[in-house]
């Protein structure tokens, strides 16, 4: 069980509020906008993974851009096939298309299109790993200290990484610093081309004076939900961790603001709660089972799907030790590089397993390699032409009759199987 904070406990009534409405959930904060004061809070250092909720930062580090005069909403932003390949919830382009910056904020936090998420960031950052990177260091400079981006939408990625305090910090730095970027998180909807995509929160259309902020879905997070409302004046924010479902994220943070704007808030804010800290120690709580039915699973990669630079840690002849030392070291390695995807190639006519971090640069092997040989650990580097001859290999197997689609469990976190996405169910 966990215990509230002390600064939040205050009158038994406050507390026995709090209580029921925080029943059998994740972590949890309730806070006034602005001055950042809490009127409640439980689990608040606790990891648990953001999911779509990664995407207020990439929305935090693009209004920065647009502030700085680096972009304007009117810019121009590629549509590339990166970002056209990205798992659903997307909006769907066509590759080598345009869009102004403006919809693709509108999109990406509107209906949380991860393909949005992947323009902006590739249009911003040069390129995702970059864009990462800037997150990474926003996060830090905000006082984020339990907070890991790995990617710029928030699909599965066991680095990836926060916690309610750090997700508090953020949320009311955006309200506060860009009041003029607000619609973007309370439209009831975002037109592209001929469609128009319905908002994912629904507490906007239950919830008379809610005014926004941002959903998240993983099956390892559960359902997450980030909302604000005002009522006299007065703006609270809830953040709501880890709920079993859609309706149950919406009625918990519906209850926990109705319940805020009956209780004065305490002196102590969201930046003088205990900072959580990043360590491999503290793994996030994985859902996948309750919410999900289903345990965690690796999808084994196909040769033909790497692409980039990568990074071996070491080959197994199990996908369950695979999977073990996957989780070990994309964790490890957090510091080391930005963006990357973790996975487990069969290696053809071997038969064994290859665990490898693919979709990166040259340097940025160099980096990781560099940093896991001091620390006695093993590390190849494999450049695209070894994908591609590994590819040519995988195909003469199959050709024969053999090399087996194989679905690993794991030990806990990410996972690349099509049901760990937030799709439709965002």
């Amino acid at each position: 069980m966990r215990l509230r904070h002390p600064a939040v406990i205050g009158l038994a009534s406050i507390a026995i509020l709090w209580q029921a409405a925080a029943a059998s959930a994740g972590p949890s904060l309730v806070f006034e906008a602005g001055s950042g004061r809490i009127i409640a809070g439980e689990g608040d250092s606790e990891p648990w993974h953001p999911a779509s909720l990664t995407k207020l930062m990439t929305a935090y580090v693009t209004f920065l851009a647009i502030k700085g005069g680096r972009v304007s909403l009117q810019s121009d932003i590629t549509y590339s096939a990166r970002a056209a390949n990205q798992p659903p919830s997307k909006i769907g382009l066509e590759p080598g298309s345009s869009l102004k910056l403006d919809l693709a904020l509108e999109g990406m936090l509107v209906r949380s299109a991860n393909d949005f998420a992947v323009a902006i960031a590739e249009n911003i950052g040069g390129s995702v790993p970059r864009f990462v990177q800037m997150m990474n260091e926003t996060a830090r400079r905000l006082g984020m200290t339990g907070t890991y981006f790995a990617n710029p939408h928030g699909l599965p990625d066991i680095r990836q990484v926060t916690t309610a305090r750090d997700l508090a910090i953020l949320t009311n730095t955006i309200i506060r610093d860009f009041p003029e970027h607000q619609h973007y998180f309370a439209d009831p909807s975002v037109v592209v081309g001929t469609r128009e995509f319905a908002n994912r929160n629904n507490l906007l259309r239950q919830m008379k004076n809610a005014d926004g902020i941002k959903t998240g879905y993983i099956c390892s997070s559960g359902y997450n939900l980030i909302a604000s409302a005002s009522q006299d004046g007065r703006r609270l924010v809830a953040v709501v961790l880890g709920a079993a479902n859609v309706n149950d994220r919406t009625a918990k943070a519906q209850s926990l603001l109705e319940q805020g704007f009956t209780t004065p808030a305490s002196s102590t804010t969201v930046y003088r709660l205990k900072a959580g800290a990043l360590s491999s120690a503290a793994l996030p709580s994985d859902l996948t089972p309750q919410v999900c039915n289903w345990k965690p699973a690796f999808e084994v990669s196909k040769p033909e799907d790497l692409q980039g630079w990568g990074v071996a840690f070491g080959r197994f002849g199990t996908p369950q030790a695979a999977t073990e030392m996957m989780n070990k070291w994309l964790l490890a390695t957090r510091y080391v590089f930005y963006g990357g995807r973790g996975t487990i190639l069969r290696v053809p006519y071997k038969g064994d397993y290859l665990v490898l971090v693919d979709d990166l640069n040259q340097t940025q092997t160099q980096s990781v390699c560099s940093y896991l040989r001091s620390n006695n650990a093993p590390c190849q580097i494999m450049s695209p032409d070894v994908f591609v001859r590994l590819a040519e290999e995988n195909r003469e197997e199959v050709a024969q009759g053999k090399g087996p689609n194989v679905k690993v469990e794991a030990a806990g976190g990410a996972a690349n199987a099509p049901a760990q996405g937030n799709g439709n169910e965002e």
